[in-house]
């Protein structure tokens, strides 16, 4: 009997940003690419430019390709713990431009779209399928308002259409700074090993692809 085709988690990251030659989002959905984590998954890893616009015609393309049943897209923030994002929103307010130069402020991301949308996954189950790792996990409805709540948002909206292959099962995680990461004066964060942060990304894979008290 032949043996049955994997089906796609789609991982995505994005590449360095900000003046910083690092970006561990992106660094892990390269690492992780290839991986299988079973329930009949296989993980294809994309790092995505820092730019709302361009992010999202490059995440239209590989979702057309691969037609993924389940999405992950990560993104580093500031803070000291894993953010396993339940919300995006309709709103796009640019600390700091982007790569490609735009730097919208109190604008909106999708003229008629709803104020905001969110994700149907498990928060409590990934929750604690990131902090078993050792790192602190917390849920959170709060993903800025910069390029990661852009391409969430146009996330969203594309996979809560009934029939999309990844509807109900798309998610944002924004993982805290590394130490491989530049530290600017001052900076007195927890910045944790990019290996330890690769190892809570991957129990979230295994359970969002195999879902379980093993997970």
């Amino acid at each position: 009997m032949p043996e049955r085709k994997k089906e796609t988690l789609l991982l995505t990251g994005f590449t360095p940003f900000g003046g910083d030659s690092f970006n561990p989002s992106g660094a892990l959905a390269e690492r992780f690419h290839g991986m299988d984590p079973g329930g009949g998954a296989m993980v294809r890893g994309l790092p995505l430019p820092v730019s709302g616009p361009a992010a999202w015609a490059m995440l239209q393309r590989a979702i057309r390709a691969t037609r993924p049943r389940w999405i992950l897209a990560l993104g580093v923030s500031g803070r000291e713990c894993l953010s396993v994002e339940t919300t995006a929103w309709n709103e796009a307010d640019f600390s700091i431009p982007d790569n490609a130069g735009l730097q919208p402020r109190a604008a909106r991301i999708l003229a008629r779209g709803p104020a905001s949308l969110r994700s149907e996954v498990d928060s409590d189950a990934l929750t604690a399928a990131a902090g078993s790792s050792g790192i602190p996990a917390e849920i959170s409805a709060d993903p800025g308002r910069y390029v990661c709540n852009w391409t969430y948002y146009r996330l969203l909206h594309l996979t809560r259409r009934a029939g999309h292959s990844a509807r109900g099962r798309t998610l944002f995680l924004h993982i805290p700074p590394v130490s491989e990461m530049r530290r600017s004066p001052g900076d007195k964060r927890l910045l944790f090993p990019l290996a330890q942060v690769a190892a809570a990304v991957e129990r979230v894979l295994r359970h969002l692809a195999h879902p379980g008290p093993a997970a």
